[in-house]
């Protein structure tokens, strides 16, 4: 019995060691294409707090978060100005700048 428990930890732990090396395989390289994740933020937008605590998560390899305002309430433009206050990668615009700020990003 003991056997089988020493068995099923070993293959256990050989799929978290492949898991682990997989993740760091597969952060995109400095040559990878341009990309953004875009958020709409609105003033109906009841889950943004847990949206924005999921970006913060799971932010590893991103190139560029892209916060717009479409009409955000107060609480909610103080909430991402902390979120991208705390993330080098993000950024909190309005929808009128949202076209400059792709020129920018993916002409080049």
């Amino acid at each position: 019995m003991d056997g089988i428990i020493i068995t099923a930890a070993l293959i256990l732990a050989v799929i978290a060691v492949i898991g682990a090396v997989s993740l760091f395989i597969a952060l995109p390289s400095e040559a990878a294409p341009a990309y953004a994740a875009v958020l709409p933020v609105f003033s109906g937008d009841e889950s943004l707090p847990e949206r924005l605590e999921y970006l913060s998560m799971k932010g590893c390899g991103r190139r560029r978060v892209i916060l717009v305002d479409y009409g955000a309430t107060a609480q909610q433009a103080e909430l991402c100005r902390r979120f991208v206050h705390s993330s080098p990668d993000a950024v909190f615009i309005t929808s009128s700048d949202l076209e400059k700020l792709f020129s920018e990003i993916f002409v080049r």
